[in-house]
């Protein structure tokens, strides 16, 4: 403890050294304890900073850094009190990593500032059980290699992998069979007495059978109290963030629901002071005694290879039986688990191994808004670039103004980020906001309309160009060798005023902008190309027209002019009087009939769809 204890802040020792907060140990023993980790707390610190800061630390005067040390201080200690007291926490581990970290760095940078002493360093009022051995975390490897020094460690000994159920830390007492007492871990001496919960679980064992038989006629097990998938209704599971805060939930009631904690079940993961010589021998007993899931879901091996594909399997469980984040890998031996001891707070001899961050978290270094051909606005969250599932992630969109105003968020917070279906990513929450924060103006969303910048103009610039992307792409005439970067810079340089000059743009031009000779050859031909009158319907961008519309536009006209005309409302009857009054209004203006004009007369006509 003591040769990592003096880089830690004196903030973070206590809950170290209590066994608070499982996810701590291995995050901040691991930054301090091996010395090429500084680098990578460089690399983390950049996430936090504002746009301007170019060193590792914030460039904050001693007030400053004062207040944000010690706002961050209490929100670290407010998610502790969550976590250990009430058991109902709020944020996942991995954003409670990352505040955690970044007090970490900031009271480095500002040694000479002081925080008060988390309140969790003294018992929580409600922890009345003294656990008969204390209950400890493990150590989190944060990469492959850590496995592998891992199991070198372990080298004459097998090795079990067992999921990493996420549930409540509990432990129960049996004495001559009986279960007699059970609390939850709290901070690692003591817990809350829960054993009037446990009482009414029925896939607990009240009695052991064969009991069992040692000097003391006792046994005491450390577990996971979770509940079971395929036992939990779906109305009383949607009613909490996760299944892990249902359990915590039901234990903070005086008097849990009985439909509820019907599902409740308990995975022994040690059996303290087995008198068997191995644990997979302790939980073959444990087995026959009342507890079937950890011989069903432990595997014996020793390679890497088979370590990391049973992690894959559980990460891949299409209806798994309980909430997992992760394996856990342990020696088999008790005689090298005894040697091996603890360090700290978490045994030497096992080690957790997490599925791959569905989360993660960065700081917003800008927030810039984009205006679509609709006029509608978009936030646009920048952020330091960061992986998450092998994709890197520097963007978020927020969706609208509103949206952004709701969320507070703020140049400088400190935010979690999520894949939205394993592909897109989402804004999460602000998990801390600092005092020097840059709040973005916003712009005024009365301004734009589906109707503005059909020219350019001072403040159409994105409006506009938004329009001829739309226009010469895919969802539009689908024109080739064209890009955004192209569009963008006739735009910004005042080359194209209007969206029909983008289609009348000459060799010279395209040539200045960067394309090649095949390239304009392919642009200049694919205007020529053949297009279905639906296609240059949807290339207009007409308010309120989808494509389903467009289709029965196209079938309600011979030619493109036919949507200038004053009988298309009774021509297309089935086209709500609204759209058909918006549809008139917008071909009419010059601009889009200078468009209508050109397709008409310049661009082949399909006579069927596209």
């Amino acid at each position: 403890m003591k040769r990592w204890q003096n880089n830690i802040p004196e903030y973070l020792i206590s809950p170290l050294t209590t066994g608070f907060r499982k996810i701590s140990i291995g995050v901040v023993k691991d930054r301090c304890f091996n010395q090429g980790m500084k680098k990578i707390i460089a690399l983390l610190w950049i996430t936090f900073l504002l746009p301007a800061w170019a060193d590792d630390c914030p460039q904050w005067n001693q007030d400053e850094a004062t207040e944000n040390i010690s706002v961050l201080s209490d929100e670290v200690a407010y998610h502790n009190e969550l976590y250990f007291n009430q058991n109902v926490p709020i944020i996942s581990d991995g954003e409670y990593d990352a505040l955690v970290e970044k007090l970490t760095v900031w009271q480095e940078c500002f040694p000479s500032i002081e925080t008060e002493k988390s309140s969790l360093q003294t018992p929580h009022n409600q922890y009345t059980i003294h656990h008969q051995a204390r209950m400890g975390s493990l150590m989190k490897a944060q990469s492959e290699e850590e496995i592998k020094r891992f199991l070198q460690q372990l080298s004459g000994s097998g090795v079990l992998v067992q999921p990493k159920i996420d549930g409540v830390a509990v432990e129960l007492v049996y004495k001559n069979g009986q279960l007699i007492q059970a609390s939850t871990r709290g901070n690692g001496e003591m817990g809350v007495d829960i054993l009037r919960h446990i009482q009414q679980m029925p896939l607990i064992p009240k009695t052991l059978s064969p009991p069992m038989n040692n000097e003391k006629n006792e046994l005491v097990l450390h577990g996971e109290l979770f509940a079971r998938f395929d036992h939990i209704t779906p109305s009383i599971l949607e009613q909490y963030a996760s299944a892990r805060h249902l359990v915590a939930g039901q234990l903070n009631r005086a008097e849990p629901e009985t439909e509820a904690v019907k599902a409740f079940d308990f995975f022994p993961w040690q059996w303290i002071n087995s008198p068997f010589i191995s644990d997979f021998l302790s939980i073959k007993s444990l087995a026959d005694m009342g507890f079937p899931l950890p011989l069903e879901h432990t595997h014996r091996t020793a390679s890497y290879p088979e370590i990391k594909q049973h992690l894959e399997h559980y990460a891949t469980v299409k209806k798994p039986l309980f909430l997992m984040d992760g394996i856990v890998i342990k020696a088999d031996s008790n005689t090298l688990r005894n040697k091996l001891g603890w360090t700290g707070n978490t045994p030497a001899w096992a080690m957790a191994w997490k599925f791959p961050p569905e989360t993660t978290t960065s700081g917003v270094q800008a927030i810039e808004f984009t205006i679509g051909r609709t006029g509608h606005i978009t936030p646009v969250v920048h952020i330091k670039p960061v992986m998450i599932k092998n994709r890197t992630i520097s963007t978020i969109s927020l969706g609208s103004v509103q949206n952004l105003e709701k969320k507070g968020l703020a140049v400088g917070d400190q935010i979690s980020i999520k894949l939205k279906g394993n592909a897109i990513p989402v804004f999460g929450k602000v998990l801390f906001r600092p005092k020097n924060r840059a709040i973005p103006e916003l712009p005024d969303t009365s301004r734009y309309t589906p109707f503005t910048c059909l020219t350019i103009a001072p403040g159409c610039e994105k409006q506009f160009a938004a329009r001829l992307i739309w226009l010469t792409g895919k969802q539009g005439l689908d024109l080739a060798a064209i890009n955004k970067p192209f569009i963008h810079q006739w735009v910004q340089a005042g080359i194209i005023q209007t969206p029909v000059e983008v289609l009348k743009l000459k060799a010279p031009s395209l040539q200045d902008a960067g394309m090649q000779q095949q390239e304009i050859q392919q642009y200049l031909d694919s205007i020529q190309r053949p297009k279905s009158l639906e296609q240059q319907i949807r290339a207009l961008s007409i308010p309120g027209i989808g494509k389903s519309t467009a289709r029965e536009l196209a079938g309600c006209i011979t030619d493109l002019r036919g949507l200038l005309s004053r009988q298309l409302s009774g021509q297309c009857p089935t086209i709500g009087s609204k759209r058909m009054e918006d549809l008139q209004d917008y071909v009419n203006r010059k601009e889009v009939r200078e468009l209508i004009e050109f397709l008409e007369s310049s661009v082949p006509t399909h006579s069927v769809g596209t």
